[in-house]
Order: C-alpha cells, then structure tokens, then sequence
C-alpha cells in the first residue's frame, strides 16, 4: 500500500486532509505527523498570551476522520523517500510538508536571550506566565521598570499584540491591587510607520487608538541588539536605550527549521520556493521532486503577475491545503490539474476583542464591523475543520 505522509497539524495540512476524497484514494495509507496532537489557531496566539483568551486548541481526534493515522513525534529533516523524527523514521510514496514557521532573528544579537516571541500554543502560554510575572515582580519591587512591556515589530502581529496585551493586562492589574496607569507600552518599529499593509487612513485611525490605550511608538527605530531589560536601537542615525521590562518579539518569521536541516531541499530563510502546482521548484534535486508538496509557511510562492513572494497567512495556506486536495485526488486518478491562483479576501488586525481595522474585496473598514467579521473567518474556519460544532465553539 502506497503512504501519503503530511507534515505539521496547521491550517494548511489540516485542510488539504479535510478536503480530501477519502473514498477514491482507499487503496492509500495517509498519515498525519505532528509534534502536538491537537491544532492551534495561530492566528489567536496572542490572544492565549495576554489573557484574553485560555484556549485556542482542538485536538487531532476531533478533527479527522480514523481513516488517517495521527502519529505524534517530532520531525527532525526530510531525506529522499524518508522523513527523519526524534522516534523513528518514515517512509513515503508522496509527501505534503505543511509544517508552520518559527521566528526570525534576522541575525540580531541577543534577541534569542532577552526577548520572547510567539511562535506555537506552548510558547504563548509561557508568555502570558511571563507577562503576570511582571506584574507579581512589581509589588514586590515597586520598581516601575518592571511595568514596561516592549513588543518589537509594528507589522500585522505587533499591532494585534501589544493593543490585547494593553487592554488585558490593565484589566488584571485593577485585580492585583496595582495602579494601571504605571503600565507602560512600547512599539518599536525599523520603518517610519506602522502596518504597511493599511490605507494611511487605517494606520491614522489605529495610531489614535493606540494613544487611547496609552500605547507609545517608537518608529523609525531600528533594532541594533537586546540585551537584558533594554533594547538597542537606532533612531535619527544615534543609538539610544529603549528601557522594558519584558521584551517581546514579533518582528519576523520564516519557515520551519525542519526545512533548513533538510540538505534535500534547496531553501532560503527555511522557505522552499514552490511552482504554480506547489511542488519544489530551483532544487538542486529537482528530478527527484515529482511527489513532494509544500505548502502553508515553509512554501516560498510567487505573484504570477507582481513576481514578489506572497506573505506567509493562514488565508493563503488554507486555500493552498484546499487546492491541494482536488489536484491530489485529479493527479492519481490521471485526471488534469489545474495551477494554483490565489486571490486575497482581504485582511482584518485585531485592536484587541472588541475592534480592527481591516480592507475586505478592496473596501477598508474598522470598528466594530471589522471585529465582527474577523471573528466571523475564524469560525468559518473552525466550522471547515468540525462541521457544526465548531460554530458553538
């Protein structure tokens, strides 16, 4: 019997093996390797980091039919025909590899020491021990250092970050017995302005909103180094303390390190670039790349139409798992495939659970409306992988 092994638990993996015709690929063996038994919604981590939300997991059993075997282990480097784990080794006939990324230094000193960043549901639980830590430190220090929380990267996951972590961590100190107005919030962000992504109109309105919540800028501000309770950096071609603290760090990620101790593939910042069918592409193994599939973060694919690389989401890797599974089933039956295209739905950025920003089909929105959409994809997404359930979730 032929084996279809799938790397990783996250949404790309989890929706090429909901969408996939059981039935006509009965004469397969599909297994489903992952280092958890359970998915977590990343894009809620920071959610289960600042207090705002306890759980953003669902385990394996509930998700999938028992026809796919969930093995629990922990892959270490993926080798022609064979997958290398901490328990054993995997043979495979086609191999999906959807394993989620981790986060990116960039090669700055001392962010591996002095700074915490949010890459899995383990990791966002010992941030929020961290975060109450500081606030258990304080009352017995009375230090208003330890107050200072400085979140690193004034992208997407930075804004969403430090406005839960503002308004959840205000709400714990008034439970504490400790004054919130000695909180104090730092963005430190390399450009002059925060959200690229955003209309200036949306930046303007998120700006104003991060003042309400006493949530300080630091932009045009670019990260020399950490070192323990500051940050280095470089503002106005001088170098300047900036004091915390916690440090947290949301300033970049890249695939999984899985990828890059993988000397099969031919990769940049543990990314595999992949063709329109999502297959490795400018391998120095490309004859030997017929059955292997990338997809979700470790995938490097390109705009047709721009040439750039598409940002790394969970709507992208979602539509990659989906797309995945039809051209999967066309593939063994003998049937044409069809390439990828992808077209974004639009975006929405939490400011924290009750308001975002967001550009949705081309229209920007904000407010209320927008956190009403936002949560509305999450539950389709939870409604994808548990039918009804998931919508009482």
């Amino acid at each position: 019997m032929k084996k279809i092994v799938v790397l990783g638990a996250g949404y790309a993996s989890l929706a090429f093996l909901k969408n996939l015709d059981l039935e006509a690929l009965g004469d397969y063996e599909i297994l489903l390797i992952s280092r958890y038994d359970y998915h977590y919604t990343s894009i809620l981590l920071h959610e289960v980091a600042t207090g705002a939300r306890r759980d953003a997991r669902i385990y394996l059993t509930d998700i999938l039919p028992h026809k796919i075997k969930i093995i629990q282990d922990e892959v270490l480097e993926i080798k022609e025909d064979k997958v290398l784990a901490k328990k054993q080794s995997y043979d495979y006939d086609y191999l999906v590899v959807g394993l989620g990324f981790q986060s990116d230094s960039f090669g700055i000193a001392g962010i591996k020491e002095y700074a915490t960043p949010i890459v899995d549901f383990e990791n966002a639980l010992k941030l929020r021990e961290k975060i109450y830590l500081q606030i258990e430190k304080y009352k017995k220090t009375k230090d208003y250092k330890d107050l200072k929380f400085v979140v690193c990267g004034g992208g997407f996951s930075g804004i969403e970050t430090i406005t839960s972590l503002a308004i959840n961590l205000k709400k714990f100190c008034v439970e504490q017995g400790v004054d919130s107005t000695l909180l104090q919030f730092v963005c430190i962000e390399a450009m002059p302005d925060i959200l690229p992504m955003f209309s200036a109109k949306l930046v303007q309105k998120t700006k104003k909103f991060l003042k309400t919540e006493n949530v300080e800028l630091a932009t045009g501000c670019k990260i020399l180094r950490c070192e323990e309770g500051r940050v280095i950096v470089q503002r106005n071609d001088k170098e300047e303390a900036i004091e915390a603290g916690l440090i947290i760090w949301t300033a970049g990620v890249k695939g999984n390190a899985v990828i890059e101790n993988s000397s099969f593939f031919t990769s940049g910042r543990s990314k595999v670039e992949v063709d329109t069918y999502l297959r490795p592409y400018n391998q120095e193994n490309q004859d030997k790349m017929q059955n292997i599939y990338i997809i979700g973060d470790c995938a490097a694919l390109k705009d047709v139409e721009s040439g750039r690389f598409y940002p790394p989401t969970a709507q992208i890797a979602i539509k990659q798992g989906e797309y995945l599974a039809k051209a999967f089933k066309n593939r063994i039956l003998g049937v044409g495939v069809e390439a990828f295209n992808y077209i974004s739905e639009g975006t929405v950025c939490s400011l924290g659970e009750e308001c975002a920003i967001g550009n949705v089909k081309g229209m920007d929105i904000s407010g209320k409306i927008a956190i009403f959409i936002k949560r509305m994809i999450e539950k389709k997404w939870l409604y994808k992988i548990l039918g009804i359930r998931g919508i009482f979730r």
